[in-house]
């Protein structure tokens, strides 16, 4: 594709979590960028303030003058009106995989991938590089909270990109450190069967340039089967014999966690503001990566000692009148059990309460039982309608279906998300509480609402229930 129609850029979407990095990634690289979203965020408004136009609707007129390049991303469907006219007035199109491929151009990319993890891992190892003064460039799925930012852009020799196995788009990278965090059920709605699958992940990582390195979590069974086909250079992390990163203690204080791990027989002590085993894994990786590109390992630690942690993962959002609000964006099964388990090894002696918004009726279709199965830790569930993101489905996936079908599988008291329960348990707790909010669509609004009421703002008012978008 023309490099001088690839200088001009129309971002459709562009306040996606992974439009966003790529907009303020392009801008700073002195790409021209213009973009559309039918939502107004904080995505939004921080692109807005980086000097790139944003309309906010999606419509033909919204085009820029050619020549300029079209960039979409797999939430932008052939109905969109925007996309439809960019294709009838012969618009080069591409996918935002393929941007961020042409913006890896030049770099050694650091391609992070898995079922779980993928943005806090991503945000952590840029951190960790800036901090060490890497200058690293890096697309991160989400925000690092306190510094309002999505994205490094870096005038050193590496980028970090969470690349995204969703679509099979990871399979067009080229990476000098391929991270795989984990494979579990997920997506088999685009690979079928979980084969596919493994297909899939042994393909993206047999590309790991031939002096770098495959990174790999070798406390995952599939991990472990796919890597017995790999023939070139591997590094395994994890709390497993035979991990050469391994994590030997690992101890929750709180929003807190002190760990220590063997790197080639070093042993590194460390801390940081992080809350779940999960997150022991995510430390792993960087110490991975930090001990092969030969970095000091004392000096890594100290930097993820200082990370701030992503928004919407398990981010502390109140704590009023002896409650705890949290809001997390897991949304498939084992991120879902990850934040809850990590909730109770943090607070293993308050009361547990879940706000759960199910995201798209295609995941539950196919992982409903690994659902149903993955609440255990908390104490009580309260179950919101489907966020379906434009989806349908005939099946029976109401509030009431799901909540006695987590109740039975998980053995935990599940209900139809109701205003006056939820207010008469936090109105009344009889021990501390931690209230969590999870999902990826909107029921974050929810944290919001429910820290107003706390506040006594809302005391005489009924907090509304949320209205998921169809």
């Amino acid at each position: 594709m023309a490099n001088q129609v690839l200088r001009k850029l129309h971002l459709i979407g562009i306040g996606g979590t992974g439009m966003r990095p790529l907009a303020e990634i392009a801008k700073q690289q002195s790409y021209d960028v213009t973009g559309s979203d039918q939502s107004r965020s904080d995505n939004i408004e921080r692109l807005i303030a980086a000097g790139i136009d944003v309309k906010h609707s999606h419509a033909a007129g919204n085009l820029p003058p050619k020549p300029c390049t079209i960039v979409i991303s797999s939430a932008i469907k052939e109905g969109n009106p925007e996309l439809k006219a960019a294709v009838e007035q012969g618009y080069p199109i591409i996918h935002r995989s393929d941007l961020l491929k042409i913006l890896m151009e030049h770099k050694k990319a650091i391609c992070v991938s898995g079922t779980h993890g993928k943005t806090s891992t991503t945000a952590m190892l840029a951190f960790m590089l800036h901090a060490l003064g890497l200058d690293p460039t890096a697309a991160i799925g989400g925000e690092l909270v306190g510094l309002n930012q999505a994205s490094f852009v870096g005038s050193g020799e590496y980028f970090v990109a969470e690349c995204d196995e969703s679509d099979g788009s990871f399979l067009k990278y080229d990476p000098f450190l391929s991270i795989i965090t984990n494979i579990d059920l997920d997506h088999l709605d685009h690979y079928g069967d979980i084969e596919g699958l493994k297909t899939a992940f042994l393909t993206f990582v047999q590309k790991t340039h031939k002096d770098g390195c495959a990174i790999v979590g070798w406390d995952n069974a599939i991990v472990r089967e796919i890597m017995s086909s790999y023939t070139g250079e591997k590094l395994a992390f994890g709390t497993r014999i035979g991990s050469e990163v391994r994590g030997t203690r690992f101890k929750s204080m709180g929003r807190n966690v002190a760990y220590e791990a063997v790197v080639d027989k070093t042993l590194i002590k460390g801390e940081a503001a992080l809350v779940g085993k999960h997150n022991f894994q995510n430390i792993l990786t960087c110490l991975s990566v930090a001990h092969s590109l030969s970095l000091d390992l004392e000096k890594a630690a100290k930097a993820l000692s200082q990370y701030p942690g992503v928004a919407r993962r398990f981010s502390l959002m109140a704590e009023i009148k002896d409650v705890k609000i949290y809001d997390d964006y897991a949304h498939n099964p084992g991120k879902i059990r990850s934040c809850i388990e990590g909730a109770r090894s943090a607070f293993p002696s308050e009361r547990i309460l879940v706000i759960f918004q199910p995201h798209r009726y295609s995941r539950l279709e196919t992982m409903y039982n690994e659902f149903m199965q993955s609440f255990g830790a908390a104490d009580e569930v309260f179950v919101l309608p489907v966020y379906a993101a434009g989806e349908t489905s005939t099946r029976d996936f109401t509030p009431a279906r799901v909540a006695q079908d987590i109740e039975e599988s998980s053995e935990v008291k599940a209900y139809p998300y109701a205003t006056e329960l939820l207010k008469s348990r936090l109105s009344h707790q009889q021990l501390p509480t931690v209230l969590i909010t999870i999902g990826a669509g909107d029921v974050w609004r929810l944290s919001q609402e429910w820290k107003e009421f706390l506040n006594g703002s809302e005391s005489e008012k009924k907090v509304p229930p949320i209205k998921p978008k169809a």
